[in-house]
């Protein structure tokens, strides 16, 4: 048996013609559009889909967020697809983190669509190509931002750095390392300005995110 499909959009001449495309494509044995939150809710108790578009004109972010999370507490078994324009990558996880299966930007092909249907009609998540291109540039850069913060930290800087996150105050520091508790205040303050963070708590979730400590 075909699946089913609620499109939930606006404007409604773009749900409609965007309707006429899938069901050329003969995939899905019915295709319903809501332009409400209140006529989705009511399509949704009447007849269950099988799978949900959710489409960048159709709330906020944050609005989205929160019928996500009302959806899938609900209804465990709609697989929900969001087609987004040009989300920021912590957007995009976010969302997935909320319970969306699959995520299309606004600019890709029908056929990205089809593979995004057959992924998640196999149990499996589906992330568009641009936006995954976007995610490992962003990973990437953020790991060269973190090893470039580590990298500018003199070894006596990175010794201090272990013994903030082993718990020893300034003073058992100094004592351990041989230096005065004024040097020992100076290196704290330049680790701090280096790694951007803003204290100790700061310097031990770096140090954990970065592997300096285990």
């Amino acid at each position: 048996m075909k699946p089913k499909l609620i499109i939930f959009d606006e404007p409604l001449f773009y749900t409609e013609g965007l309707s006429k495309l899938l069901t050329q494509g003969d995939i899905f044995s019915n295709i319903s559009i809501c332009t409400s939150t209140e006529t989705l809710y009511e399509c949704i108790k009447n007849s269950p889909p099988d799978f949900l578009l959710l489409g960048a004109n159709s709330l906020v972010l944050t609005e989205m967020y929160v019928l996500v999370e009302n959806l899938v507490n609900e209804y465990k078994d709609i697989k929900i697809i969001t087609i987004g324009n040009f989300y920021e990558v912590s957007k995009i996880r976010k969302l997935f983190e909320k319970g969306i299966k699959s995520y299309l930007d606004i600019n890709c092909c029908y056929n990205e669509f089809v593979k995004s249907i057959e992924a998640l009609s196999s149990d499996l998540i589906y992330i568009c190509d641009f936006a995954k291109e976007r995610m490992i540039n962003f990973i990437s850069h953020k790991q060269n931002n973190q090893n470039d913060h580590a990298d500018c930290l003199t070894k006596r800087e990175m010794e201090v750095l272990k013994l903030i996150c082993d718990g020893l105050s300034s003073k058992q520091i100094c004592e351990k390392l041989f230096i005065s508790i004024n040097t020992v205040e100076t290196h704290r303050k330049k680790i701090l300005l280096k790694l951007n963070v803003k204290n100790s708590a700061g310097v031990v979730k770096y140090a954990i995110e970065n592997h300096i400590i285990e």
